[in-house]
């Protein structure tokens, strides 16, 4: 498929020279809740009419990420997303679950800013209440959707409050997705053991697919989150 907005295989040309880890090894595992207004379409196949959806709900996402000192071995994170979606009839309600796996380098780290830069594929496994004619059907969908992926922190000196921000994107054929996030992180705990933040900010994912295993959909997600995080 013919990448327009995103050129991922440039990213690892310049990778291994750059990249840095851990210095010990670092666990870290985090939870958030979205309040996501949602508004937009989706069905699957030529012949199903799409649902236009317009509503609010509290999505969820939980991640754990593990990073190491072992030079040009990525480090990776997997997130789990929920993303459920009423259909304007009140029944054979949708979900767009997703799972990211993240393999990322750390290109810049010390006390103040942190980069990371990577690859992300990001698998649907949800179901999709479609109509055919005058009958409500629910149908199982998957498919994985690789993106470039990028991260940044920037502590704010002699302070326990650090800015964050995360990007999920692509864009290829008729399909585009993003994900994308920016937060204000204080940490509550921050000793040799385990590190201990809490966060808030805003959240904005497009889900657009254009034929993935039948579907499409045209689906935009917004809003302000509270976040967990443990760093061991």
């Amino acid at each position: 498929m013919k990448l327009r907005t995103v050129a991922i295989a440039s990213i690892f040309t310049v990778l291994p020279a750059t990249a840095t880890a851990d210095t010990i090894l670092g666990l870290y595992v985090g939870a958030q809740g979205w309040n996501a207004d949602y508004d937009g379409s989706y069905g699957a196949g030529g012949n199903v009419q799409p649902f236009y959806v317009d509503n609010d709900d509290t999505q969820t996402s939980f991640y754990v990420a593990l990073e190491h000192p072992v030079p040009l071995l990525p480090n990776i994170k997997i997130r789990q997303n929920s993303l459920d979606v009423e259909n304007p009839f009140g029944s054979n309600d949708s979900s767009f679950d997703n799972t990211d796996y993240t393999l990322y380098y750390e290109i810049f780290d010390n006390d103040i800013v942190a980069i990371d830069v990577g690859l992300n594929g990001k698998q649907f496994d949800g179901t999709a209440g479609v109509q055919v004619g005058d009958t409500l059907l629910s149908r199982d969908f998957s498919g994985v959707i690789p993106t470039a992926y990028g991260a940044a922190r920037i502590g704010l000196p002699f302070t326990n409050w650090t800015v964050t921000g995360e990007a999920k994107a692509i864009s290829f054929n008729d399909s585009e997705l993003h994900d994308v996030q920016a937060a204000i992180e204080y940490r509550l705990i921050d000793n040799l053991a385990v590190d201990i933040s809490i966060s808030a900010g805003y959240r904005s994912m497009k889900v657009e697919l254009d034929d993935v295993d039948n579907l499409y959909s045209d689906l935009n997600f917004d809003g302000p989150f509270l976040a967990l995080d443990v760093h061991f």
